[in-house]
This record gives structure tokens, C-alpha cells and sequence, in this order.
């Protein structure tokens, strides 16, 4: 994981304190491929595509689609398909959470989670329906996925180089809160270096401010491990949308390259 420390330019101030952003409605396709890989490691190739769909707004709540289809290859020639699918709803003010979660390994259901949660300054309380019904509290402060990234771009626009919170978004068991580490990298509103990823400008946003951003997982319920569970690095623009995407499990890492993007309609909040 490379740190990256947020300095502003001479002049950049002013752009730093431009107003906020709403997260964009947008449909995003990632293409996945193998970027590194630790000696040892029974891989020879991966290959697939990430594509996530974010909908709603700041007065209605905010809906995400997400299916993450991955093709792996052993050296005996051996192939594993894994599709990851989820969906999400978080209300307007970030206090509730509904989520359903399905990971197949080929024709085999491999893991799930369905439920609610619902948050206050003292914890989340959830409600799970699968994999099986379960109540259940987690105290702490914590936040869900969309008021994390909101949190994210607000740290960004302050010029903050570091933030951390616990995040829960019901994957894994349903049972599982992330404490999260980020780093943000210095400002930009450079619109060609963007490289291959053509999406951002034919969408009308490259010259936007954007930031390199640094995200490890820990898994909390895991004690005296300092490893992240992953770190995720993509550079995010004020609107929520992501390119150049790194995603590193610490034997290997994918790359997820930005190959279309769309802007999707959203009505005002009154």
C-alpha cells in the first residue's frame, strides 16, 4: 500500500472550498484483471468486470447495484467463476440500511446476507433474514456505505489527509463491521490523466476535482491482526464517481479499469 499525503498547491485553496457536490446518479463498468500476484499462490490468471449501479438522492435515499463476476484460472488450466451480487437502500438522513448479499462459486450459493439495520449515536441494531433470522446489536459509532463516502468527500474538501471510521453494509455473514483507515491524496481538476479510462471525459465530469484515495479494511472481530482484511485505492471525483480502481487482498491484487460510465437522471430535491 502505497501513503499518499495530501499538500495544496499555491492557489488550490479556492478550489478546495468550492461547494459541495451531490453524489451522482451513475451506472459504472469496471473491467477486472490480475495486477500482482505473491509467488506460491495457486493463480495464473484472473479476468472479469465490476459494474455498479448508484441511484436517489440527498431527500430520497440512495439505492446501489452491485454484481462483481470474476473468472479465475489455476496453472492446471482449472477455472472458478465467482459472482458476487448486491443491493442496497439507505435512507436520506443515513440511519437505515436495508441489504441483500449473494456470492456464488459456480452453481453453488456460497455465502448470503439479508436484512435491515438501523443506526443511532450508540450503535446498529440488525435484523437478519439470511442466512438465518437473527437479532442483533453492535455498539460503537459507525456509519453505512453512502454516508461514508459523503464523509470521505467532505474530509477531501477540507483538505484532510487521513479519517477513520467503522463501517457495517451487511456482506459477509451480516454480522461483520469494518473498522476502515483512509488516506486521500492531493487535489486535482486535471482533465488528461485520465489515461485509457475515456469513460470520465466522455461523460463531461474529467475536469472535476478528484483525489487518490487509500481505503484498508479491518475486519473489528478479528483481535491482534493488523493485516487489512483489503485495501481498496481508486481516485475519487466530488460527484462519488471512481476510476483507476486497485483492489489488493495482500497475495494478489485486481485491477479495475473504469470502461463505461453513464450519468443517470435524477430529480432534485425540493
Amino acid at each position: 500500500m502505497k501513503i499518499a499525503v495530501l499538500a495544496m498547491a499555491a492557489g488550490a485553496p479556492a478550489i478546495a472550498e468550492a461547494a459541495p457536490m451531490s453524489l451522482a446518479a451513475h451506472r459504472a463498468v469496471y473491467d477486472i484483471s490480475l495486477l500482482d500476484i505473491d509467488d506460491g499462490v495457486d493463480i495464473s490468471t484472473i479476468s472479469g468486470r465490476l459494474v455498479l449501479e448508484f441511484t436517489g438522492s440527498a431527500c430520497a435515499g440512495y439505492s446501489s447495484k452491485l454484481r462483481f463476476v470474476t473468472q479465475t484460472e489455476d496453472p492446471e488450466g482449472v477455472r472458478q467463476i465467482t459472482d458476487a451480487r448486491s443491493t442496497t437502500f439507505e435512507s436520506a438522513d443515513g440511519r437505515s440500511l436495508d441489504f441483500a448479499n449473494e456470492t456464488y462459486a459456480g452453481a453453488i450459493l456460497a455465502e448470503q446476507s439479508e436484512g435491515t439495520a438501523s443506526r443511532d449515536a450508540d450503535g446498529i441494531s440488525v435484523k437478519l433474514r439470511k442466512p438465518e433470522k437473527k437479532a442483533l446489536d453492535i455498539s460503537g459509532p459507525m456509519v453505512f456505505p453512502t454516508d461514508q463516502m459523503e464523509r470521505i468527500l467532505d474530509s477531501a474538501q477540507r483538505g484532510d489527509a487521513f479519517l477513520a471510521m467503522e463501517v457495517y453494509d451487511g456482506s459477509e455473514d451480516g454480522e461483520t463491521v469494518f473498522e476502515t483507515a483512509g488516506v486521500i491524496g492531493r487535489v486535482s481538476t486535471a482533465s488528461d490523466d485520465i489515461g485509457k479510462e475515456t469513460a470520465i471525459s466522455d461523460a463531461g465530469i474529467a475536469a472535476l476535482r478528484h483525489w487518490p484515495l487509500t481505503l484498508s479494511y479491518f475486519d473489528k472481530s478479528v483481535t491482534g491482526d493488523d493485516t487489512p482484511f483489503y485495501t481498496l485505492s481508486f481516485v475519487i471525483y466530488e460527484n462519488g464517481v471512481g476510476r483507476t480502481m486497485k483492489i489488493d487482498y495482500g497475495d494478489f491484487a485486481l485491477a479495475g479499469t473504469l470502461t463505461g460510465l453513464e450519468l443517470l437522471p435524477s430529480a432534485p430535491c425540493p
